[in-house]
């Protein structure tokens, strides 16, 4: 059967087909909140440190929690933990909309809010990446993750544009003003009520998603394991790690997600709103619609990755690496031309490189990895991709108020030199364990 044929029988599946309604709903609310919140800490500090220094408060639960939560998952089911994340979040983002929209936000406040959302994520993210097996077949792994893919990607094109219209509206154009030493200058009395609307909508997309879930049918994984019921968390974790060191291929790909999104992560949520603030009048929307490009070309490179069949598994590594290349190559080159558009045509070109690859990656682990440590296998790859972020969202943030420009050149070169030595490492050929 031809791949975009196998595409479409997921969604003849009621039980996926509600799954996907739910997740689509909440990347989209995802994404309008991931433009709002630094543009919430940036307009009411004008600060990229402070603006870093609360991701990083959301970061440090995470990090520190996520391999428990993928044990959790394990012990329990991805979708009572799911379940569970995503009233918390809603709770959380509806009271930061309600405190905007009252004008009774501080900063302190933020905080707060981001480290307890920091606790739900820690939980969220190893749940909804070892979910996918227990609602479709092994067969079925390599489309239904194209799909998600598509769907998270999809997300990040339409979430950011209706940041930027909520948000900033023609509000920014309007009342933002050229500073006397020829800065750009926003309003935030005037994106307040943008802001707290932004955060609103993320709520009750939790909640949509919160009820669609509740209709999903999981199957149970296969639960067989060689340990005793009575294995301690810590034990049940170790023993994920060392199936993961025991792979060459499976090991340096989490240590080079670990290193892209401590570099790279950190320049698109702190580093493209402050280029934004300080180059263009409308900051808010240029930053949500460079964001969006990044997301139509990660959309296009998820359907590509549906259709075609890929790299084979010993050169997925390699291939996977200089695509990244090329994405760290674009923090330097939209500081040597500062135009919009060309920002958004380089972003647009590394999504689609970068989503490609993935969906790959992660069928290929989802279909190597036993099942009674899917979750646990997943947490640690979200923790290798995301649980160094609140230390690189701290320092790039003091970096980048030292100088923006200077910081993502030495991101861009860093990552180029790092991606190129991962793909012709001869081990990340080597996709068998070690004996």
């Amino acid at each position: 059967m031809r791949q975009e044929g196998k595409m479409l029988k997921l969604f003849r599946q009621k039980n996926f087909s509600i799954f996907w309604f739910g997740e689509t709903i909440s990347i989209i609310g995802d994404q309008i909140s991931l433009i709002a919140f630094p543009w919430l800490v940036l307009q009411m500090t004008d600060s990229a440190a402070l603006t870093g220094l609360v991701f990083a408060v959301q970061g440090i639960p995470r990090a520190f929690l996520m391999l428990a939560g993928g044990a959790l998952v394990d012990r329990t089911s991805p979708k009572f933990v799911m379940l569970a994340s995503n009233l918390i979040r809603m709770i959380l983002v509806l009271s930061l909309a309600y405190l905007i929209s009252i004008d009774s936000i501080e900063i302190p406040t933020v905080f707060i809010m981001a480290f307890a959302f920091g606790v739900a994520d820690a939980f969220f993210y190893p749940a909804s990446t070892s979910i996918l097996p227990s609602l479709v077949s092994r067969k079925e792994l390599q489309s239904g993750n194209a799909i998600i893919q598509m769907t998270l990607h999809l997300g990040m094109t339409v979430g950011p544009v209706l940041a930027a219209v909520i948000i900033a509206g023609e509000v920014s154009s309007v009342t933002s003003q050229q500073g006397v030493d020829g800065s750009v200058t926003g309003s935030f009395e005037n994106d307040k009520i943008g802001l707290s609307r932004a955060f609103y909508v993320d709520a009750m997309t939790f909640a949509l998603s919160f009820l669609s879930l509740l209709l999903v049918k999981v199957r149970p994984l296969d639960e067989s394991d060689d340990s005793d019921e009575s294995i301690s968390m810590i034990s049940e974790v170790k023993q994920a790690v060392n199936w993961v060191s025991s792979i060459p291929a499976v090991k340096l790909g989490f240590i080079g997600m670990a290193v892209i999104h401590f570099f790279f992560m950190p320049m698109i949520f702190v580093g493209i709103p402050v280029w934004a603030k300080q180059n263009f009048v409308e900051g808010a929307y240029v930053f949500g619609m460079v964001t969006a490009a990044y997301g139509l070309g990660a959309f296009l490179g998820a359907i590509s990755a549906g259709y075609l069949k890929g790299p084979d598994d010993k050169n997925l590594i390699p291939y996977m690496f200089w695509a990244y290349v090329f994405s760290g190559s674009t923090l330097a080159l939209i500081v040597f031309y500062k135009a919009y558009w060309w920002a958004m045509l380089l972003f647009f070109i590394a999504g689609g490189f970068d989503t490609y690859f993935y969906v790959h990656f992660t069928t290929w682990l989802q279909r190597i990895t036993p099942e009674s440590l899917l979750g646990r296998v997943m947490s640690v790859l979200m923790l290798m991709s995301m649980g160094l972020l609140p230390v690189a969202d701290g320092i790039m943030g003091f970096a980048i108020d030292f100088s923006l420009n200077l910081t993502m050149v030495l991101s861009a070169l860093f990552l180029m030199i790092f991606c190129s030595l991962v793909a012709l490492n001869p081990r990340a050929r080597i996709t068998t364990q070690k004996s």
